[in-house]
């Protein structure tokens, strides 16, 4: 198949990542793979450096003529025969481009609040239940609907003390974790005021790029706080997952979490909000313990009771390490999303 992946986009994110994994994965299962996406792109970068064919397409705002020329100009020379958008923008930018082509337009939701611009598109991936849900109840069709979990690779972990010395986390300290851009929606806030009222040995980390205005906000009212820790972006997040005691995911929305996924390979416990689609990945008082979003009491609560019972915790990551291997994998999420690619082409 030649399948073509577009997405508009200049960050890092769990999107971003999806799309990266898709290519690699499809391209090393014999397909030939294209992605189209804006200059200047960390995925585009990324894409260069893997070895894979990119085309930039701008696609400034929803009513680029150009873009659109040039998207359909290269649907046609390049032959392809699936168009795989993700996000809205380039669902909008797929459905309209794909007209008068042979190639199949589709497109990913990833968010339980996005359902715009993606009727053009013939079928649409919700990422979790939770997506299709919202989907559905904006009145799109079941039948062009199909869920396909995200899925993230297993990766070779170092030992934990070594870790944990590189990272400067002493033994005697309980480290609860959050990865993730900074939004509100990740509730990097809550889990800051909630480590206030924890025992003085249980630290927050956060990895993720901290430098817009809501992390420089954060930063701001931490300052000088020692139990506070920015890491950083981290290219190497799986790597150094396992230094960790806790992963923590206080989000107030969330479609599904790649780092959710990650924790659960890296055998971490989990606590999570119960919202969109956190409750499909963690499964409460198996893999992990869901608490109700801005609960800052409940959150509080199950990060003590598991900093002072790590047998409790550890049950918990193996739980969640099956739960991984056998719904989460990055070769799980590509069989099922190329099976759904030679379905869509058998039908035509």
């Amino acid at each position: 198949m030649r399948i073509l992946q577009v997405i508009r986009s200049l960050t890092f994110g769990g999107a971003e990542n999806h799309v990266l994994s898709l290519l690699v994965g499809l391209r090393d299962r014999g397909h030939d793979v294209l992605l189209a996406a804006p200059a200047n792109s960390w995925i585009g970068e990324q894409c260069e450096q893997s070895g894979l064919l990119v085309e930039y397409v701008p696609m400034r705002g929803i009513a680029d003529l150009r873009s659109y020329w040039k998207l359909h100009r290269l649907i046609r020379s390049w032959r392809a025969d699936i168009v795989h958008a993700h996000q809205v923008r380039p669902a909008q930018y797929v459905g309209i481009a794909a007209w008068s082509t042979d190639a199949i337009p589709i497109c990913t939701a990833h968010s339980t609040g996005v359902y715009k611009h993606m009727r053009r598109c013939r079928h649409i991936i919700g990422v979790s239940d939770a997506v299709v849900e919202n989907l559905i109840n904006h009145r799109y069709p079941k039948q062009i609907i199909t869920r396909i979990y995200n899925g993230v690779p297993d990766v070779v972990r170092e030992e934990r003390g070594v870790l944990r010395k590189e990272l400067g986390i002493p033994e005697t300290q309980y480290a609860v974790v959050c990865a993730g851009r900074f939004h509100r929606d990740k509730g990097q806030d809550v889990l800051i005021k909630a480590i206030n009222f924890c025992p003085d040995n249980v630290h927050a980390y956060f990895l993720g790029d901290a430098d817009n205005d809501f992390g420089r906000a954060l930063r701001a009212e931490t300052l000088g706080n020692p139990r506070i820790h920015f890491l950083g972006y981290r290219n190497d997040v799986q790597r150094i997952l396992p230094a960790f005691d806790l992963y923590a995911a206080p989000s107030r929305r969330e479609a599904f979490s790649l780092s959710l996924a990650e924790a659960e390979a890296a055998q971490l416990p989990i606590v999570g909000s119960r919202v969109g689609g956190i409750p499909e990945v963690v499964r409460d008082g198996e893999s992990g313990i869901l608490v109700p979003p801005n609960n800052i009491d409940a959150l509080v609560d199950v990060i003590q009771k598991l900093s002072i019972d790590p047998v409790w915790g550890k049950r918990l990551g193996r739980e969640g390490r099956l739960r991984f291997v056998q719904n989460f994998t990055v070769d799980r999420m590509i069989a099922q999303t190329e099976s759904l690619y030679a379905k869509l082409l058998a039908a035509v």
